[in-house]
């Protein structure tokens, strides 16, 4: 059943409150109430990564893929060095048939020792097409 989640609601929650529910709805997959919930989070804490991350996974799941894309910037910027965040943004850039943007990302997050996978889509994206 669809969680019903007012405005009032949401602005009533405290941050860590609402990050916990964002969690929870992300979880239950209702992606689309996780990116509402969280909005209020990243208007308050635009430096928090870990609410970066999360609506960046909401956003993903619920195929709304531009700001699932801004997102995991947003969280590239904040953690350079995570291998997953570049691995994230990769997989949403492939997603919007843009694959030449996600290798880049890809190649990053295989250079910093991610999945194997990462170095596979640079090579797909690398074949030389016959």
């Amino acid at each position: 059943m669809k969680p019903t989640l007012t405005d009032d609601m949401i602005a009533a929650m405290d941050l860590l409150e609402a990050f916990r529910l964002a969690e929870e709805l992300l979880d239950s997959r209702f992606p689309r109430e996780a990116g509402r919930v969280l909005a209020p989070v990243l208007e308050a804490e635009p430096g928090n990564a870990a609410a970066w991350e999360l609506y960046g996974r909401a956003q993903f799941a619920a195929a709304l893929l531009k700001p699932a894309e801004d997102a995991f910037r947003r969280l590239v910027e904040l953690e350079p060095t995570s291998a997953w965040a570049q691995t994230a943004l990769g997989l949403t850039l492939d997603r919007q048939s843009r694959h030449r943007e996600g290798a880049a990302h890809h190649r990053m997050a295989a250079a910093m020792g991610a999945s194997d996978r990462d170095a596979t889509r640079v090579e797909l994206v690398d074949r030389p097409s016959d």
